[in-house]
């Protein structure tokens, strides 16, 4: 029995350091793991806060585009109330521009006329 306390002893004193040394790696991976976790978390902590900068950013532009667009709806606005004032003279533009045109086809019958009376009028009186 006294061989069997002093085989045991050598046991207990490696189980025992096993233990310690089983207890240290588990402190070590758990120390090493919270980091990770903690690490993960500020990274995606900085990944939310840089999506919300991003989206204030696109969010004014989108306001400055938006004001752009009111501005410019509100200058066509503008101008076709300009147009509907000036479209009766414009009607009267196209109406004067038809009637020259066909004052210009009478003014060349009328020339061609003339010509003609002269080219007869040569013929009765060399």
């Amino acid at each position: 029995m006294a061989d069997a306390k002093v085989t045991m002893a050598p046991t207990e004193g490696k189980q025992g350091q096993n233990d310690l040394e089983e207890e240290k790696l588990n402190k070590d991976l758990f120390k090493k793991l919270s980091e990770y976790m903690s690490a993960e978390v500020s990274a995606s902590t900085h990944e939310y806060q840089l999506m919300g900068k991003l989206n204030l950013i696109v969010a004014n532009r989108y306001k400055g585009m938006q004001e752009k667009a009111a501005k410019l709806n509100e200058f066509l606005r503008g101008l076709d109330e300009k147009y509907k004032k000036l479209e009766p003279y414009l009607q009267q533009v196209t109406q004067l521009h038809d009637n020259v045109v066909k004052l210009e086809k009478v003014v060349v019958q009328l020339d061609q006329y003339t010509k003609k009376l002269e080219q007869q009028f040569k013929e009765v009186y060399p």
